[in-house]
């Protein structure tokens, strides 16, 4: 759904993370801090501060509204808008008319509905505009004609608790094409379609009359008085575009009136071409200018005229086999890159594609969203942390589920599932940002009955809760901390108890050679993120969202060009006291051991010596609290095959080393410790032998480990490498 509160959002609340390239001998950040604080309404009013982090944990699923008539499967949920303020707006039921439901801002409580009769009609709207408002508009049947229709407007202002009483802008003589949008300083520009001729009316503001319907053209072409499609949008300085398309003739017709100008004037070297069902959509960049998409022998086209510009940018393919038809509202993202997304379209499954702004490139992907073959119904919104959260419908006949999943800077989380499984198939799933920025998702469920229809049990709703400080080495998002496994199929996390160990469906692909690593928390969104040193040595930490792992081409910080002189980097959590997880590097000449802190910034500060002689151990393990100190401490093994504790500080540094085991790990190829898999709050040892087979040292939290079972048998771990 299109809504300027959801693009504003994106933008203005996400930390950007900038890290210099560094050798070895030191590594340097430029601090980026993340926009906190109040949030302006469009009323001049401050709302709740919106939430930086990632939205947190989906909370379970409860009734937004019951299905009124038990024996229908119609009257479910159309439509979820979010205002300029933050409050949502919901479009419910059908037939002769149709109610909204508001839930005012600071508010989780849906106040009782307004009942719209005669607005069950043809292209019913509910629509957020760039003057923070929500409108609904409809055709509804005139009582003194029934042949005929009025088109109607009822506004829900910043800040109101009902929608107003409607307002009448033109009488229609029959059923069409009609949309309505707003400049940001209130101006409303309605166009509709009666016979192939379209009208426009405006309205300079809340107290100003609706001008009087202007044809925007003569008779339509010969034999093409239908239109296939119209869209409209307004930019932020005022300028209305208008585009639609002939359904007989296939050409493209593109009009455009600058606030304060007499007529509407032809476009100007507008580059849609008149092919088949090229069916353009038209968005208005919230800092300034359009954005076009259309269709174009199975691809989705984009071109854009910025801010000041009189030329349209060449059109460039934003999606192989994506489209225009059921293609999400874009949501422009915290750098100005742009990102789309939609249901099968001419493809066989779903698609995402996300616009860089700097190259004005867009940028291929390969993690989709769902792997699911049957995906329809795609809706997005920006939300907290520069976040998009994305849901859809996916499932076959009578098992459908309703999905929710979020990106962020090339990154998915895991889809969730949303619906209840006793539901046999799921409506159309809606999502909206509150005013913290948490996305809200709306859907009907349907159940079938012992006739085997199909009826609608009611409208459900979710959203997110808080979301904590991130449990170090949580990849899956469930409070626990994780394991990651790497083999010919690329990355992925193992997440389990004492007794198993079980891989995600998620996997992201590596060259070999690259040391992968769980890292904790750089950018502060509360998602542990991922750290990477390449086999030419460059280091980078890859920011994720909750739940997800990260591709090549996903967002990183660079934290070094070459740390090849390191033959050891190990990420141990928080070594000096502050909370947030650093690392540690090991010189390969030198024996020396370096800390490199998080500034708190999205990036390191300059090393500092942690320690020496540490160049005859074979192995370094990062081994968490091990004591029950609160300080985090280090494992190694040395040429011997002793197993040793050096005891963190909390200042970054360790305390003289103790012996753990003796002639211990001659038959592991792998061992990685600070997690606690066995869920007693102790951090444990997880070892691979060469054998194919995973051990469990359990934590004793007086320093060291009980003595070893096996865990994960499920799994064949030869040609498997953990971190």
């Amino acid at each position: 759904m299109t809504s300027q509160f959801r693009a504003v959002l994106g933008i203005a609340l996400t930390p950007v993370l900038a890290l210099a390239a560094a050798a070895p001998a030191a590594a340097h950040t430029t601090a980026a801090v993340a926009a906190t604080g109040t949030t302006a309404t469009a009323t001049g009013t401050a709302s709740a501060a919106v939430e930086t982090g990632a939205p947190g944990p989906w909370g379970t699923r409860t009734t937004h509204a019951p299905n009124p008539d038990p024996v229908s499967a119609s009257g479910g949920v159309s439509t979820l808008e979010s205002a300029g303020n933050g409050a949502l707006v919901s479009l419910t039921g059908d037939g002769p008319s149709r109610s909204t439901r508001i839930r005012p801002a600071g508010s989780t409580r849906w106040l009782a509905p307004q009942t719209w009769p005669g607005a069950g009609g043809y292209n019913t709207e509910l629509v957020s505009l760039g003057d923070g408002s929500v409108r609904l508009v409809w055709r509804a049947e005139r009582a003194d004609d029934h042949n005929n229709y009025w088109l109607k407007v009822a506004t829900l202002t910043p800040g109101a608790t009902a929608f107003s009483e409607p307002e009448y802008v033109a009488a229609v003589p029959e059923k069409g094409y009609h949309h309505l949008a707003a400049a940001p300083d209130g101006r409303l520009v309605a166009v509709w379609s009666v016979s192939g001729v379209v009208k426009a009316a405006e309205k300079a503001g809340p107290r100003a009359a609706w001008t009087a319907p202007a044809d925007l053209n003569a008779q339509p072409p010969s034999g093409s008085r239908n239109i296939s499609a119209m869209d409209l949008a307004v930019a932020k300085d005022g300028t209305a575009l208008l585009v639609w398309q002939w359904q007989a003739s296939k050409a493209v017709v593109a009009l455009e009136k600058a606030p304060g100008a007499s007529a509407w004037t032809a476009v100007q070297g507008f580059p849609v071409p008149g092919v088949d069902l090229a069916r353009p959509k038209v968005f208005a960049d919230p800092q300034g200018g359009f954005d076009v998409f259309y269709d174009d022998t199975a691809h989705l086209m984009h071109t854009r005229r910025p801010v000041g510009a009189t030329q349209w940018s060449p059109p460039r393919s934003a999606a192989n086999y994506g489209s225009t038809y059921g293609m999400t509202a874009p949501v422009y993202l915290p750098d100005g890159d742009l990102f789309v997304a939609g249901g099968p379209g001419y493809s066989t499954g779903p698609w995402y594609a996300v616009r860089s702004a700097a190259t004005g490139a867009w940028q291929p992907y390969t993690q989709p969203f769902s792997t699911h073959k049957k995906v329809r119904a795609v809706d997005a919104a920006a939300t907290s942390g520069g976040t998009v959260t994305v849901t859809w419908r996916e499932g076959y006949s009578s098992e459908e589920y309703t999905m929710a999943a979020v990106f962020k800077g090339g990154t998915w989380s895991a889809p969730r599932r949303l619906s209840a499984t006793s539901a046999q198939f799921t409506g159309v799933p809606l999502v909206a940002a509150d005013e913290l920025g948490r996305p809200v998702v709306l859907w009907d469920e349907y159940k079938r009955t012992e006739t085997n229809s199909f009826v609608l049990d009611g409208v459900y709703q979710a959203t997110t809760t808080s979301r904590a400080l991130p449990k170090w080495r949580d990849y899956t998002d469930d409070g626990k901390a994780d394991l990651f496994g790497r083999n010919s199929t690329g990355l992925k996390v193992y997440a389990g108890d004492a007794t198993k160990l079980s891989a995600g469906q998620r996997a992201s692909g590596w060259p070999t050679g690259t040391l992968v690593l769980p890292f904790g928390d750089l950018d502060g969104d509360r998602c542990d993120d991922v750290f990477v040193r390449y086999p030419n040595g460059e280091a980078r930490v890859y920011p994720t969202i909750c739940g997800g792992l990260p591709d090549q081409q996903s967002f990183h910080v660079k934290v070094s060009s070459d740390w090849s002189g390191y033959d050891a980097v190990v990420s141990p959590g928080d070594m000096t006291g502050d909370g947030r997880a650093d690392l540690l590097t090991r010189s390969a000449s030198t024996g020396k051991l370096y800390l490199y802190a998080n500034n708190g910034a999205g990036g390191f500060k300059a090393r500092s010596l942690a320690g020496s002689g540490f160049g005859g151990y074979k192995r370094l393990i990062a081994a968490g609290d091990l004591d029950g100190d609160g300080k985090n401490d280090l494992l190694a093994i040395d040429a011997s095959n002793e197993l040793w504790r050096f005891r963190g500080t909390g200042a970054g540094t360790f305390t003289p080393r103790s012996l753990v085991f003796k002639d211990w790990g001659t038959s592991y190829k792998d061992v990685v410790g600070g997690l606690d898999l066995s869920g007693d709050g102790r951090a444990d040892l997880i070892s691979l032998d060469k054998d194919g087979r995973a051990w469990l040292n359990r934590g004793n939290g007086h320093g060291g480990f009980d003595n070893r079972s096996q865990v994960g048998k499920a799994t064949n771990w030869s040609d498997i490498r953990i971190s």
